[in-house]
């Protein structure tokens, strides 16, 4: 199995520097990295342009670590600032030598009292996403899209996006998240299985899950129809792993585990957890 960091790799890049990230990276076993880019807090992102991340590819090539991916945290219903911000960081991710492209597209997961309808938030995300696209071809980078929020989840949701995007666009692929579908009371397995043929990329995580009308407590939160979900240690929550490796296994899936654990218990333990645990079902 192949690990990137992800999930904590940028921040270790903005209070560290690059190169003690890339050295932390390897001390914890990972063969790869993955970015985050936030479109709303530039205090967020890593990499500010192109000749930082000129230099981080360096780095990284120094100590034979590669970018999985670039990830951007954005919302694409009607913000031309937003797709203009991720048309730049199709460049960044180019000159980091990312084959993919990974952006959210509208990650609500509770909607705002203008939230638009189903059809119409597509539609418009479907435009966006398309010139994106078309874009980062250019750079010969595929753009990858995962499950997530409330319009852009679950089996059919995500399917009404993605039927759209393959009719006009060729460089695209899916991201198969592990635990964002559990938002919409769905699960991964499902997900994996449905969609399994254009998965290149795979971000894993875990959550505990409780129902109830008010929130369980500190780091919860809400999914639907009263239901909450926590991240946890990958191995301790409601995700059976079992099943989705070997959905991903039985496919022939040779991309990369990219992990993605934020949750509140120690980082480098729930690390070693993790890929005990997924290299076991594996």
């Amino acid at each position: 199995m192949k690990f990137a960091m992800y999930a904590g790799f940028s921040k270790k890049v903005i209070e560290n520097g690059i190169e003690d990230a890339a050295k932390y990276a390897l001390q914890l076993g990972f063969s790869s990295v993955e970015f985050l880019a936030n479109s709303f807090c530039e205090e967020k992102t890593p990499i500010l342009d192109l000749a930082s991340a000129k230099m981080a590819r360096e780095v990284l090539d120094q100590y034979q670590l590669p970018v999985a991916c670039y990830s951007v945290f954005s919302n694409l219903w009607k913000n031309p600032d937003g797709e203009k911000y991720l048309m730049k960081q199709v460049e960044i991710a180019a000159a980091l030598g990312a084959p993919y492209l990974h952006h959210t597209l509208l990650p609500w997961i509770s909607l705002p009292e203008d939230a638009p309808g189903y059809g119409e938030a597509i539609e418009e995300t479907v435009k966006a996403a398309a010139r994106i696209a078309d874009y980062a071809n250019t750079f010969g980078i595929t753009c990858i899209y995962e499950d997530q929020g409330y319009y852009v989840n679950g089996v059919e949701g995500f399917k009404g996006f993605w039927d759209k995007m393959k009719e006009r666009c060729e460089n695209i692929g899916i991201c198969g998240d592990l635990g964002n579908i559990l938002f919409v009371n769905e699960k991964p397995q499902d997900f994996l299985a449905a969609y399994i043929k254009d998965i290149c990329h795979v971000h894993v995580k875990d959550y505990l899950w409780k129902k109830s009308d008010t929130s369980p407590g500190r780091y919860w939160t809400e999914a639907k129809d009263n239901s909450w979900l926590r991240d946890t240690m990958i191995g301790d929550g409601v995700i059976d792993f079992e099943i989705c490796m070997n959905i991903l296994k039985n496919a022939g899936y040779q991309g990369y585990f990219s992990l993605e654990n934020t949750h509140p218990e120690p980082y480098e333990e729930g690390v070693q957890q993790a890929m005990e645990c997924l290299q076991r079902y594996w």
